[in-house]
């Protein structure tokens, strides 16, 4: 496997619930050829085993390169009501959310260079190896070993991610990494900014500092074959009620960050990853249709809770609004044109049209990454 980082413009990261798998599954294989998405392992639903999520990204990538990294966020606990508990269901669910953890907290143990780690990464030998870490003073060592060893197991590529709240001392460490390695160009770095609306000009300032202290570890002739993703999503809230444009943040983001350095663009898919503090599942629900464009997207909410009509409205009304391009042409917008028709069956389910919006997402950046970061059409 041959992999010029360079020549990919857009880096979707996407974990596992039923609404991403939708989204990414239903692109088309010029889509999904025209990208390397990179796949945190994670629980795809409450009571959802490991062994689940490691089928479904087996399922998904066909064989194409991607890559692989894990989601450290923990099952979260069981949903106790307060009136009348359902002891046994407590139990049961509490089981399945114990025994995800228990294989989660295996693979993040340093031990031998990350082995439990590396070993599920055998599984996928077309994938990218993320470096796994939880903390790189006292990992060091276990850090290299475990790019090294990878590395000796046919794993040309490697890849490491890197938050606002990673120790610094991760720096020397990927200096360290990239010396194993025959060149800089082949360890990719993602510089995670996160999730949010706020902070956009703070969250520019830690990936230009992150990458410009990368830099400082390298040789000269090595800093300039390092490969960086800036990833971000600005998708959280939008707004309730008719057709309104929702501005996205990210490239703006990304354009503050690439002053000094040429980052490649990455984003969450426009899909917004709550943090569960419970299994709960709220009850009522309202439907939902997006279409989203090149650096907004338009939103429509139903005003009426559990109202499956509302993604029919939704999607006329959408369509018809004079801020719509009708520049999106794939599954995600073929359900919205089959609603506009009166036509939902089958997919009157939230995840369905949660999934549609990932799709388009993905399906519009595909094609305007190229154009605003300068490399003309993919």
């Amino acid at each position: 496997m041959v992999i010029d980082f360079t020549s990919y413009y857009y880096f979707p990261c996407l974990q596992l619930s039923e609404n991403e798998q939708i989204g990414y599954e239903k692109l088309s294989d010029e889509d999904k050829n025209s990208i390397i998405p990179i796949f945190e392992l994670s629980q795809i639903k409450n009571e959802s085993s490991f062994e689940d999520s490691v089928k479904s990204i087996s399922d998904m990538i066909e064989g194409r390169p991607f890559i692989f990294d894990l989601s450290k966020d923990r099952a979260p606990p069981a949903y106790v009501a307060k009136n009348n508990p359902d002891e046994a269901k407590i139990v049961k669910t509490q089981a399945a959310q114990d025994n995800y953890n228990k294989i989660l907290t295996s693979l993040l143990s340093p031990e031998n260079g990350f082995a439990e780690w590396r070993g599920l990464v055998q599984k996928f030998p077309n994938s990218i190896p993320v470096l796994q870490f939880t903390d790189p003073i006292a990992q060091t060592n276990q850090i290299l070993r475990q790019a090294a060893l990878l590395s000796r197991d046919g794993y040309s590529y490697l890849s490491i991610r890197i938050t606002e709240e990673t120790n610094t001392g991760i720096f020397p460490v990927i200096g360290q990494i990239i010396s194993i390695l025959d060149s800089a160009s082949q360890l990719l770095l993602i510089i995670d900014c996160g999730q949010g609306r706020q902070r956009i000009a703070e969250r520019a300032e830690f990936a230009k500092l992150a990458i410009a202290r990368i830099q400082e570890e390298l040789e000269p002739s090595q800093a300039l074959l390092l490969t960086a993703v800036c990833l971000h999503d600005s998708y959280t809230s939008p707004p309730d009620g008719l057709p309104k444009i929702y501005e996205s943040h990210s490239w703006d983001l990304w354009s503050q960050a690439s002053e000094k350095f040429p980052f490649l663009f990455g984003d969450y898919g426009a899909n917004y990853r709550h943090k569960k503090t419970s299994t709960f599942m709220p009850g009522e629900w309202k439907a939902q249709v997006v279409y989203p464009m090149q650096e907004s997207w338009l939103v429509y909410k139903h005003p009426d809770a559990q109202d499956v009509q509302g993604w029919i409205n939704g999607s006329q009304a959408i369509l018809k609004d004079p801020n719509c391009d009708k520049n999106n042409q794939c599954w995600g917008s073929e359900l919205l044109e089959r609603a506009r028709q009166n036509d939902i069956e089958g997919v009157a389910s939230a995840r369905f049209w949660h999934g549609a919006k990932i799709n388009m997402h993905i399906h519009r950046q595909i094609r305007y990454a190229p154009t605003k970061m300068g490399g003309g059409e993919p």
